[in-house]
């Protein structure tokens, strides 16, 4: 199982989903701080939604005044007109969702 840090997101024309992320494959493994992506790369959602279906494990990676902080696990949802999305495994982390990291 390989670990992936989303660290940018960019909406689509309505600015409510998710179309593409900026990310990549943790840097040796690394959860801990620095937890730095390899080579950061923009990809769709799809891209996103078959790596988790191949067991990675996806997380948003926030950069704050105290450094670095991992969101709550990234799920694929599926919204009402059939489309596919993102969104956290919890939203019990106020100021930590996908929609709180910056856009590109």
């Amino acid at each position: 199982m390989a670990l992936f840090f989303i660290e940018a997101v960019r909406f689509d024309d309505s600015g409510q989903r998710i179309a593409k992320v900026r990310w990549g494959k943790s840097k040796g493994g690394q959860v801990m701080p620095p937890a730095t992506v390899d080579d950061p790369q923009e990809a769709d959602v799809q891209a996103v939604l078959d790596t988790i279906a191949n067991g990675d494990e996806v997380l948003p990676k926030f950069q704050s005044e105290n450094g670095i902080i991992l969101g709550p696990k990234v799920v694929g949802i599926l919204y009402e007109d059939g489309a596919h999305g993102l969104s956290t495994a919890s939203n019990d982390a106020p100021g930590h969702n996908l929609s709180d990291l910056p856009s590109f």
